[in-house]
């Protein structure tokens, strides 16, 4: 091979920032290294892979969009190469590109995070938020190596480590009569008015609530930030629907209140979706093993609603 792994890193910044010195920047370099790289990877595959548009920094070529994605490609492998090598002569190590569910992050991050820290000091971990269809595009793309998110079909090349069943919570603003009760129904919240939460693969599962019962929700108002839910409904705009609260929800001391839905509801299942080829990972497994961890240790329980 003509060039280094080195000369591939400072392609691909060049290729991501659409700027030799915005490259050089990044990789804390001089610029002419950076045209170096690019020259001699050019002279490789025989044709320009980047138009110079002056004052205005490099568009790649068609050309250069498929080197591009090859050499992002094995640099993601060489990542996890040599993850794997850190890992070989003692604890996992290395850098782990992971998501999260954006709505579940607050909840989920901190205890898993501080738990990888005090376990495996050695593990860097890169984070991303995203809603159910993004963080699928990235686990498919390679751009992260695991997700934490809810159970959606998974493709061939996924594998799917469940944690937990999250049962829905009603969302009830604190002067509802229906905060006053142990618990309410998907009866009772019908006629209401509904802040949706709003988000890809969300409207399907909040409508299917109430359908199964044959009954329509009462949606007012729909948004795609779970913080702006809770701050409608505490400003009693209508009530919501959430399956992962945090003890605060449940206090009635920010306007709401958190209350179980009883009867059968259904209850979609959170875990860590991984990339199959990733299971020999030891970072990516000891992650999957600290989360799992997580669960059996009952640190999470406080965030769901539990069967009796």
């Amino acid at each position: 091979m003509k060039f280094t792994l080195k000369q591939l890193r400072y392609f691909d910044a060049a290729r991501r920032g659409g700027s030799i010195a915005r490259a050089a920047e990044d990789m804390n370099i001089s610029q002419s290294s950076i045209t170096a790289a690019i020259d001699l990877i050019e002279q490789t595959v025989g044709c320009d892979l980047f138009r110079r548009i002056p004052a205005k920094g490099i568009v790649p070529t068609q050309a250069g969009e498929l080197v591009g994605e090859r050499i992002a490609g094995f640099l993601e492998q060489a990542r996890l190469f040599e993850s794997d090598l850190m890992s070989l002569a003692g604890e996992p190590a290395g850098t782990l590109r992971m998501a999260c569910y954006a709505p579940t992050a607050p909840y989920v991050l901190p205890p898993l995070l501080k738990r990888i820290a005090e376990s495996y000091p050695d593990i860097r971990i890169e984070l991303l938020e995203g809603d159910m269809h993004s963080i699928d595009d990235l686990i498919q793309s390679g751009v992260v190596d695991v997700a934490l998110t809810y159970h959606v079909r998974l493709a061939a090349n996924q594998k799917f480590q469940p944690l937990f069943k999250a049962r829905p919570w009603a969302l009830l603003p604190d002067n509802s009569p229906l905060a006053r009760q142990k618990s309410v129904t998907i009866r009772d919240l019908a006629p209401l008015p509904m802040i949706a939460l709003d988000l890809p693969g969300t409207q399907g599962y909040f409508h299917g609530l109430f359908t199964v019962h044959g009954l329509t929700p009462n949606i007012v108002h729909s948004t795609k930030s779970s913080s702006v839910l809770r701050g409608l409904v505490a400003a009693r705009f209508g009530y919501s629907i959430l399956n992962i609260c945090g003890p605060i929800d449940r206090s009635g001391g920010s306007g709401f209140v958190a209350m179980p839905i009883a009867g059968d509801v259904d209850a979609p299942e959170f875990g860590v979706v991984f990339a199959a080829a990733l299971q020999t990972s030891a970072v990516v497994q000891a992650v999957i093993d600290i989360s799992t961890g997580l669960w059996n240790d009952g640190e999470l329980n406080h965030l769901l609603l539990l069967p009796d």
